[in-house]
Formats: structure tokens, sequence, C-alpha cells
């Protein structure tokens, strides 16, 4: 093969899209659970350091989300609980 042909078939190959997976991704438990399972793949090498870092900065910001999330529900309750007592 030339190097031309190696751009030309570089340059038009078209890869089908990876299959859609749904993870949930609600709980911070989950979160840990696709970070543990992200870590894998990019020790098998099946994910790049690049990609997989993104990826791991992604889920750790949702993680604090969710976390705080939580923390404001659980002050609610609390908030509630006090003004019912008086």
């Amino acid at each position: 093969m030339t190097d031309e042909e190696g751009r030309a078939s570089a340059v038009g190959e078209h890869h089908p899209p990876p299959a859609r997976v749904r993870v949930p991704l609600r709980t911070i438990n989950e979160v840990q659970r696709e970070l543990a399972r992200l870590y894998r793949e990019m020790r098998t090498g099946r994910i790049g350091a690049q990609d997989g870092s993104r990826l791991a900065n992604v889920l750790s910001i949702l993680s604090r989300v969710i976390a705080g999330s939580d923390l404001e529900a659980r002050i609610a309750e609390i908030e509630e609980q006090m003004r019912k007592r008086r």
C-alpha cells in the first residue's frame, strides 16, 4: 500500500458509532461503579488515558453534584422537622 492509498483509506473510512449503553448514574454508588469500570478499561487499554481522564473528570463532577443535592435534601428535611417542633 502506498502512502497515498493509506491516506485515502483513512480519510474515507467510516466507523459506526459505538453502541450506546445507558448506565444509571443517579447515586454516588452508581458513579463509583462506573469509575471503577472506567479504570479497568483504561488499565486494559480499551479506553485511552486521555479519553478516560476526561470521562473520569465528568464522573467526578457528577458525584459532587449528587452529594450536594443529597446534602441539600437532608438539610431541608431537618429544617422541616425543626419547624414542626415549634
